[in-house]
């Protein structure tokens, strides 16, 4: 039987193919009995490290790590394509599991210290954006020194600022114990490796992870919040003395138009992937109000929208990982340059604070 250290003996990053990781956000109350329902058929083994499995396919064989409850990792040198197939299945069949969407900034910023070494955008504006706008699609992808400066020199451009958004980065990384590593990350979380120390790579993954927890945390405390006092004399409806509220809508701001509300609203509603939202929307004048489904843990949630503008009414102990797929989707097929109104969020989103 094996532990986690392992890891750098099965999942070696010298190898001919780099070594995969892939995060997936999981709601469990039994992790590893709900690990052993996902991988169904399948066979999942046990190892002498209690939040370590091993989960074999017809493809290869994943190493998952829970040892953060919420945000599992999967391991694998088995072929991408293969790797990518098994677990897409997993996650849209499921209502309790579901990537980690990366914004864009935060993979603009994986690692500050380190060197980017290729950077690509892939803008899809499709029905979310006009026909008529200066970039409905942009794909960029440059190797090289510095790459992430074509990208910044782009956004710069006015008229294309709202549809430069990251979608993979590759930096390279040197530590004085762990030695060199060549990190890919995309969007979605996934990450390629190649490097000398396994434990470099999970160390990586590790603070990608909790940065993207942070913003997941950062709008789950801003849910709408409806307590009530103490109890009076009355029964029913009426047995409270009072209730607090807190909590507030979290506003986000376009720097482009929508152009077409309904068609805007009928796309992003369609319940299909990569947004998971399904409902029907109420289109009156320069407004849309939606209550929708969000189909990744099957709660309800309230969104407004006008021409530039979206509001989200997150009820309490809703998914943070929904707003944060909204986000990640919403940079790479409408705008990139979109802002979040409130303070902390903004800054948990765009990693700086907001501008005055």
């Amino acid at each position: 039987m094996t532990g986690r250290s392992d890891l750098s003996r099965h999942i070696p990053l010298n190898a001919a193919v780099p070594a995969k990781t892939f995060v997936l956000e999981v709601h469990a109350v039994d992790p590893l009995a709900y690990l052993h329902k996902i991988a169904h058929p399948f066979k999942v083994e046990s190892t002498n490290d209690v939040f370590l499995s091993r989960v074999y396919t017809e493809a290869g064989e994943f190493w998952v790590d829970r040892i953060n409850p919420r945000f599992w990792t999967f391991h694998t040198i088995m072929p991408s394509l293969a790797a990518v197939v098994w677990l897409t299945h997993r996650v849209e069949s499921r209502r309790d599991t579901d990537w980690m969407w990366l914004p864009s900034a935060h993979l603009r910023n994986v690692a500050p210290s380190a060197l980017p070494h290729r950077v690509r955008t892939e803008f899809s504006g499709g029905r979310l954006v006009s026909p008529d706008d200066a970039a409905q699609d942009l794909k960029v992808q440059l190797t090289g020194s510095h790459a992430e400066h074509l990208l910044d020199q782009i956004a710069a451009l006015p008229q294309y600022r709202s549809s430069v958004s990251f979608n993979t980065i590759e930096v390279d990384l040197a530590d004085a114990e762990l030695g060199n590593l060549r990190e890919s990350v995309r969007r979605w979380g996934a990450f390629a490796a190649r490097g000398e120390d396994f434990a470099h790579h999970a160390q990586f993954v590790r603070s990608v992870i909790n940065r993207y927890q942070r913003l997941v945390d950062s709008v789950e405390a801003v849910a709408l919040r409806f307590d009530p006092l103490g109890e009076g004399d009355e029964v029913g409806a009426d047995k409270y003395r009072g209730a607090s509220f807190a909590g507030t809508p979290i506003g986000i701001q376009f720097t482009r138009k929508i152009s077409d509300l309904s068609v805007f609203c009928e796309e992003l509603f369609s319940s299909r992937a990569p947004f998971r939202l399904w409902g029907r929307p109420v289109v009156s004048g320069d407004r849309a109000i939606v209550e929708a489904v969000d189909l990744h843990v099957g709660q309800r949630l309230t969104m407004e929208l006008g021409y530039d503008w979206m509001r989200v009414y997150l009820r309490a102990g809703s998914c943070g990982n929904t707003v944060a797929r909204l986000i990640s989707n919403l940079q790479t097929r409408f705008d990139s340059a979109l802002s979040l109104l409130q303070p902390e969020l903004h800054e948990a989103v765009a990693l700086q604070p907001v501008s005055t």
